[in-house]
């Protein structure tokens, strides 16, 4: 796994930290204001989806060891663990197929992916926020476009499973 890879994650992490501790202060002390939290937020799901979810979900011990972890990680690659593997390639994933949706979406061509459409969004791809990541979806145009359950999620978790070489449910169990 890649430092950067490693680095961003505890970014991540170190970020969630922050606004957790900032916006239970602005509970515990009635004189503090939290700072707007919105632009932060925005950035974190944009560069991140799914982190939302953590921010809400993860006790601050659990951030906190992954935080530590990580940073671990970072100075011995023989600390890697999987879940950081599965966040990294999920992160990667679902940018990219989010990216892919929104292009589809923007371009109307969301109903039928031939191969006009898939050369159309090659074409484009340099030009996507998050192209890079979005390459990773030029074969499964059509079912981003038409995901099962109509879940775009479903596609990155399979897919998470495939890199991993895992199952589905041990792939989910590791982004939790």
């Amino acid at each position: 796994m890649l430092a950067l890879d490693l680095r961003a994650l505890r970014d991540k992490y170190e970020r969630i930290l922050r606004l957790r501790i900032l916006h239970d202060r602005a509970r515990e002390e009635p004189s503090f204001e939290e700072p707007d939290p919105r632009v932060e937020m925005r950035a974190l799901a944009s560069r991140f989806p799914g982190s939302l979810r953590e921010i809400d979900e993860l006790a601050l011990d659990v951030i906190r060891a992954r935080i530590d972890a990580l940073a671990a990680a970072e100075r011995d690659q023989a600390k890697v663990a999987p879940w950081m593997r599965a966040q990294a390639a999920f992160h990667r994933l679902a940018r990219g197929a989010l990216a892919a949706k929104r292009w589809l979406s923007a371009s109307g061509r969301s109903k039928k992916v031939t191969p006009a459409v898939r050369a159309a969004f090659l074409d484009a791809i340099e030009d996507l926020e998050h192209g890079d990541d979005a390459r990773a979806w030029v074969d499964d145009l059509a079912a981003i476009a038409a995901p099962p359950r109509g879940r775009v999620l479903d596609l990155v978790h399979a897919r998470v499973a495939r890199e991993l070489d895992v199952d589905r449910a041990t792939a989910r169990a590791l982004l939790r």
